[in-house]
């Protein structure tokens, strides 16, 4: 059986090869035009503006002086706005509003337990929706727990040279009404920005990775009105095997295509797509449920010139909606929670996500969007399969 398969692969792989399908839209188109776009709208990121919550529980100086620091610094004027917010409670619920981005939260005694050598967490709260944000938060935080671990040194340093309580105490109030001293010598924002080359080079891998995986459920409709299905029928293989056999080609060449595109937009920009693993990952999981969407159209219509049409709406509808032509950050509110009923919607934040986080990427921080990509490929991959038994199978 595996023979028959591997037989109906090179076959496949073959015909695509020669009549330049394969090379045309797989590398040819999507690398153009990804070039053409990142050209002209490329090199500079987009308008990085992010909304960050501050909680302020501890009421000390040390809180206060890092709300002055984050609002003096040069690096984030105009990107960044701090909202002071009571509590964390109403902090969660910004952040799931979209109101914020992501919040800082100073504990109650923080610059009490910092000051008696005791130490402090800053707590960060962060959306998958809002990476730009979350970087902004945690590079302060960085910075804050730096400034921190030198306070509590220094604290204990002077508590064992038996220094009495009150001068201790006196010591720190001296210290800490000067600030803590928070310097963001580097630009906070700098991980996370994305270039728009970036953008549009994962955008045309996700739009044409349905044309290059539909291709192959096309050319079932175009076997089956030639009679190439009913011969390979008459031989001693399983009805399934024309279908198995067109969707590794068409995977393997949406895994090629798309691969392509990351590299061509890393080399001719100069710039990253984030951890290469993590990008790989997700780039595959799209390819897996572009493949199951039109698997799932070509089992559906009758002939390949309304197979072409439904692909051709599908890719573009779910690019378009999904932020492969238009960055999600563009796209209105709704329109934006609309993306995520598209696996471009998923691969486009997730891809984001990676490259907003530069080298500190990794799978698990896009686990949540591949499972859901992997979620959509066997929901539509379920539906395929029951409509190929009713049509192309029989």
């Amino acid at each position: 059986m595996w023979r028959a398969i591997l037989t109906v692969s090179a076959l496949e792989l073959r015909t695509r090869l020669r009549d330049g399908t394969a090379i045309v839209i797989a590398v040819i188109v999507p690398v153009t035009l990804a070039t053409l776009f990142g050209l002209a709208l490329g090199g500079d990121d987009p308008p990085l503006r992010a909304t960050v919550g501050f909680v302020d529980l501890d009421g000390g100086e040390f809180p206060a002086s890092v709300r002055r620091e984050v609002l003096a610094s040069e690096e984030l004027k105009g990107s960044v706005t701090l909202r002071d917010l009571p509590g964390e409670e109403q902090a969660r619920r910004a952040l799931e509003a979209g109101e914020i981005g992501s919040a800082i939260v100073f504990p109650a005694g923080f610059s009490r337990s910092v000051g008696a050598g005791r130490g402090g967490d800053v707590a960060v709260l962060t959306s998958p929706e809002s990476p730009l944000a979350g970087v902004v938060a945690s590079a302060v935080v960085d910075r804050i727990s730096a400034v921190v671990d030198a306070r509590t040194l220094a604290a204990r340093a002077v508590l064992r040279a038996g220094v009495p309580g009150d001068e201790v105490k006196e010591l720190v109030e001296r210290n800490g009404a000067a600030g803590p001293a928070l310097t963001l010598a580097e630009d906070p924002l700098s991980g996370g920005k994305v270039d728009l080359s970036v953008y549009y080079g994962s955008g045309m891998a996700a739009l044409f990775a349905f044309f290059v995986v539909g291709a192959s459920f096309r050319g079932l409709l175009t076997e089956r009105k030639l009679g190439t299905l009913d011969r390979i029928r008459a031989g001693p293989v399983a009805a399934w095997v024309p279908v198995a056999g067109k969707a590794a080609v068409g995977f393997g060449l949406g895994v090629v295509s798309v691969c392509v595109c990351w590299a061509s937009s890393t080399l001719i920009f100069s710039t990253t797509w984030g951890d290469p693993v993590a990008v790989f990952a997700v780039l595959v999981a799209h390819v897996l449920a572009a493949a199951a969407i039109t698997m799932l159209v070509a089992s559906r219509v009758r002939t390949d010139a309304q197979a072409d049409g439904a692909i051709m709406v599908v890719s573009f509808v779910a690019a378009f909606f999904g932020g492969s032509l238009v960055p999600l950050y563009d796209l209105p509110g709704p329109l934006r929670t609309v993306a995520l009923l598209t696996p471009n919607g998923w691969t486009s934040t997730a891809l984001t996500e990676l490259a907003g986080a530069g080298a500190s990427g990794s799978v698990a921080a896009v686990a949540g969007p591949i499972g859901v990509l992997c979620a959509i490929t066997l929901a539509a991959g379920g539906l395929a399969v029951a409509g190929f038994r009713k049509g192309l199978l029989l």
